[in-house]
């Protein structure tokens, strides 16, 4: 018998029961299905938020309150001030600054309302967030300086307010129930940032938000740009000694600051996303594992079922090695034919679920593909060996006066 000739006797053998053979095949289907899914769901996320942190580019700054002491008591996270942003904005290798502070508020123009985050940022803020305008200008130092009451509407927050189409420079809104004069509009951005999402915020002077709105004296975050990437790790040591020193604190373990750049975001971000990746790939395995059991489980009830065919074939002198193969491809078609649908439902799935439910880029990699292939003949081979090996066994006398 030729290995043509086996491999057409074991797809009639699975064509026999055709509902047998889809049920068999179920947990391979889900299994490869969710493994790719999962893959592609995750790295068109990581690729989405890759794409807004690489966007600030690879020379930013990000400088947060609260330190890394772990046996002392807690470290404050309401000490860094604007004064400390205006002493970093002096160093030589800082291209721009801002410091921020932001909180929900609902906001008002004729009747009309929406809630939106309210930020409050200096000029430097637009450089840095790479905010385009779409009509009117960013906050400028002299909002700053001298506590204007301005605002910078995000292209969402401008339409809910006012609608598409319509220039609202020089309109009045409320914010917290305090009127502040329209001098912007800026242009669609899209997701997030380090600040939430732009599009539906608004932007107004920090010393305003602090003084008018907020009511306090520290900020949430220092954001800055470094003039080159080569100058990032030494102006990161000397803002460090720089707000040490400000701060009057002579042990770096108990600073009540902590400086991070742009890198080391996409660094950590790399490092989380592959180990969830991993962890939920890893659940979807467990879905080809129960369907390697289920191949097994049948193969067997199969190899009782065709006993008196076995003991036929052994007596015409079919080989332990033809009856060996030919129930083991039995259990290799199954897994690959599941594996096959898997991969077209699980790519299926990513492309629906990547474009039309979580808007993040459809990412595939050929990779998946051959690693379901893969998985699928070995999970076919390893569970599948089993049975054919008790068949192959069967004495054809014994096998021929089966009952």
């Amino acid at each position: 018998m030729n290995y043509l000739e086996i491999f057409k006797t074991a797809i009639s053998a699975l064509k026999a029961n055709i509902m047998r053979t889809a049920l068999t095949m179920l947990g391979i289907v889900i299994g490869i299905a969710s493994v790719i899914l999962i893959i592609s769901l995750a790295q068109g996320a990581t690729a989405a938020i890759t794409t807004q942190i690489s966007s600030f580019g690879t020379n930013l700054l990000f400088i947060s309150p609260g330190g890394g002491n772990q046996n002392g008591p807690p470290i404050p996270t309401n000490t860094l001030t604007y004064e400390d942003a205006q002493a970093i904005a002096k160093l030589p290798d800082v291209t721009a600054v801002t410091p921020l502070v932001s909180r929900q508020y609902q906001v008002v123009y004729d009747g009309l309302n929406t809630n939106a985050g309210v930020q409050g940022v200096t000029e430097g803020y637009e450089s840095i967030q790479s905010i385009s305008m779409s009509s009117g200008s960013f906050i400028s130092d002299d909002d700053v300086n001298g506590l204007g009451r301005v605002a910078v509407l995000g292209w969402q927050t401008a339409i809910d307010l006012f609608g598409e189409g319509f220039d609202p420079v020089g309109e009045s809104i409320l914010i917290d129930s305090k009127p502040f004069r329209v001098t912007g509009v800026a242009a669609e951005k899209g997701g997030g940032g380090f600040s939430g999402n732009l599009d539906e915020s608004i932007f107004v002077p920090i010393t305003t938000a602090q003084t008018i709105l907020i009511g306090q004296d520290f900020v949430q975050n220092i954001q800055l740009n470094a003039s080159s990437p080569e100058n990032v790790g030494p102006l990161k040591e000397e803002i460090m000694q720089l707000l040490l020193d400000r701060h009057k604190i002579t042990d770096d373990s108990l600073k009540d600051f902590q400086i991070q750049s742009s890198q080391q975001f996409l660094s950590t971000l790399g490092n989380v996303t592959g180990i969830l990746t991993a962890m939920l790939a890893g659940i979807g395995g467990i879905s080809l594992v129960v369907g390697g059991i289920g191949i097994m489980n049948i193969m067997l009830v199969t190899v009782t079922e065709r006993t008196k065919e076995i003991g036929l074939l052994k007596a015409i002198g079919a080989k332990r090695k033809d009856i060996l193969t030919q129930f083991l491809i039995e259990a290799v078609v199954l897994t690959l034919l599941g594996g096959a649908i898997g991969i077209v439902l699980g790519i299926s799935f990513a492309y629906l679920i990547s474009t039309f439910l979580l808007h993040v880029p459809f990412v595939f990699q050929i990779f998946s593909v051959i690693l379901a292939v893969g998985v699928s003949t070995i999970v076919g081979v390893a569970f599948g060996i089993y049975p054919a090996q008790r068949a192959a066994r069967l004495s054809p006398i014994d096998a021929l006066r089966y009952e």
